[in-house]
């Protein structure tokens, strides 16, 4: 009777504890995840000298056709020792392994959130702002408050879309 009740404690201690130490592919802390990435493979991540790294946050994910997942985050720096304050803002995309995809320069329209492949922006739709103030190096980007990864970072759209909270208008739906 004595080895049946220890093998049945085994067994359920056994089952406990399988589900404790199952592995997570997904690190708990998705934004030091990224940071870490960013630090390690972005060509000119802040170096803490001549540019300090004062905001970095993780906005969400994209989720492309594919059913690829393309991680986002904003990325704020300052030019160190400058008279008057001025730095870069960059829109920056890793993939489902943390590994940096490549990141894109913004001024006025920064990341509000993500939904499906959809990364909002903000922006108006005021003519004097009609030109895209996304990085002017990528022409291929049109005036817009949406960036689409529907297919894949190398195939990145945008286009401006009425959206409460994204577009500036009290009547966007």
């Amino acid at each position: 009777m004595k080895p049946k009740l220890i093998f049945c404690l085994a067994l359920v201690l056994s089952f406990m504890l399988a589900g404790c130490t199952t592995p997570s592919d997904r690190p708990l802390d998705v934004r030091a995840a990224l940071l870490d990435s960013a630090r390690k493979s972005e060509p000119d991540f802040p170096d803490g000298r001549n540019l300090v790294l004062t905001h970095f946050s993780h906005l969400g994910q994209l989720v492309t056709s594919r059913d690829d997942i393309i991680y986002v985050a904003d990325q704020h720096s300052v030019t160190a020792d400058a008279l008057a304050p001025h730095g870069q803002h960059f829109i920056v995309f890793f993939d489902e392994k943390f590994r940096f995809l490549g990141k894109i320069g913004y001024r006025r329209s920064y990341p509000l959130w993500c939904d499906g492949s959809k990364l909002y922006l903000w922006g108006v739709l005021d003519k004097t702002f009609s030109d895209s103030d996304l990085d002017r190096q990528l022409e291929k980007f049109p005036p817009g408050n949406v960036i689409d990864a529907a297919d894949g970072f190398k195939n990145l759209k945008t286009y401006q879309a009425k959206v409460y909270g994204s577009s500036g208008g009290l009547e966007d739906k």
